[in-house]
């Protein structure tokens, strides 16, 4: 028999994949997400994320459509058929804008998305689940909104008596292509608990995770992989990328460089770039390198304009595949939606090469003896795919 899994925060699958993965193991039963992007400014409702329809091609689960702050944990735990108690894992990721430090609005305000993550400690209460787990920007735990995290904690910990382990890491230590300081927590009702083992692994640069694709423009779409699609750029844009140096290069070379004009690099550069401080915004319209990490991978990454999301060598931003394949998804999985929605599905996941690792370890915590940790054997076990 499977352990069940209900995922709050669903997305396009980014956690729950990781446990999905696991078939042998884990059955998502339920999962959640109000596909609610940027707001929108005045009267409009903003984006939307289009991600349920992703979620249900790759785990092959339909979410439920519904805001999580209103919605009842009795009755989700009566929709789902469930006896409090019976679920094995349920997943929390709460939306992460409230609290991360490049948003310089929640150093003096708090983001009513926020209060998502104490509300997490409800369906705790009212779902009872063997383990609950969750990932989060650091400033979750180090920021100035920290007290719902305390919330939350102080829950778990005294009135439900879960033991908790959380700590922030760089995801790059797991194995993934990319820079990522991410707060992790794993909580568990009963039984010994331990933390997320690394894995020791070197870092995987760019040139390991997507050189072995084909060359495509920009605008243009691989015919064999519809997801290797990178969007088209002006004519502008397409000369600012073209001047910007292969391998790391980025708008403060042409700045400097001698060998353009005053007059091109005012056709080169936007007005800001010039009223820029030396050394600011340093990654905006820049390359990646080819043997280092990538950067954090937003949910903004669907722009040349905001941050170092251009190809290394083409003149391009990164395609669909590509920032997928640096967020640790596997190499056929399949997003939904607009051009720009893809981007952002990717920008908001837990990335799948983590999540994998995270079912693994509750995996081996199952399996020990109540008497005994889990051994590395087993965890070495699960993990081996991962090499």
């Amino acid at each position: 028999m499977r352990w069940t899994v209900v995922d709050l925060f669903s997305g396009c699958g980014g956690m729950s994949y990781g446990f999905h993965s696991h078939k042998n193991h884990f059955q998502i039963i339920g999962a959640v997400d109000l596909q609610k992007g940027k707001p929108g400014k005045g009267k409009s409702p903003g984006s939307s994320t289009e991600c349920n329809p992703t979620y249900k091609r790759n785990i092959g689960v339909e979410p439920k459509n519904a805001d999580i702050s209103l919605l009842s944990p009795a009755d989700y735990r009566a929709e789902l058929g469930l006896r409090r108690g019976e679920l094995d894992v349920l997943i929390s990721c709460a939306p992460c804008t409230g609290f991360s430090q490049k948003n310089a609005r929640n150093h003096v305000e708090d983001d009513p998305r926020n209060q998502l993550v104490a509300k997490t400690a409800d369906f705790v209460e009212e779902l009872m689940p063997e383990f609950l787990v969750m990932e989060n920007v650091k400033e979750l735990l180090q920021g100035n909104q920290k007290h719902h995290f305390e919330v939350l904690l102080n829950r778990l910990e005294k009135d439900l008596n879960y033991k908790v382990w959380f700590d922030v890491h760089d995801l790059a230590d797991f194995g993934l292509p990319q820079r990522r300081i991410r707060f992790l927590m794993i909580a568990r009702r009963e039984g010994h608990l331990s933390g997320l083992p690394e894995l020791n692994h070197q870092h995987k640069s760019v040139r390991d995770t997507i050189a072995h694709l084909p060359s495509i423009a920009a605008g243009e779409q691989h015919p064999l992989d519809p997801m290797h699609v990178a969007p088209g750029n002006t004519v502008k844009v397409l000369d600012r990328i073209r001047a910007t140096p292969k391998d790391g290069g980025s708008w403060a070379d042409i700045m400097n460089s001698p060998s353009y004009s005053d007059e091109e690099k005012r056709y080169l550069l936007i007005p800001a770039m010039f009223r820029a401080r030396p050394g600011s915004f340093p990654d905006v319209y820049g390359r990646l390198w080819w043997d280092r990490p990538a950067i954090t991978i937003t949910r903004e990454c669907g722009h040349t304009g905001n941050g170092r999301y251009l190809h290394p060598e083409q003149d391009r931003l990164l395609s669909v595949r590509e920032m997928a394949l640096l967020q640790g998804f596997p190499a056929d999985y399949h997003f939904e939606g607009r051009l720009a929605a893809k981007y952002n599905q990717i920008g908001d996941s837990v990335p799948p090469l983590i999540s994998r690792q995270i079912a693994a370890h509750i995996i081996a915590l199952k399996e020990a003896r109540p008497e005994s940790r889990p051994s590395q054997s087993i965890l070495t076990q699960h993990n081996l795919a991962l090499a």
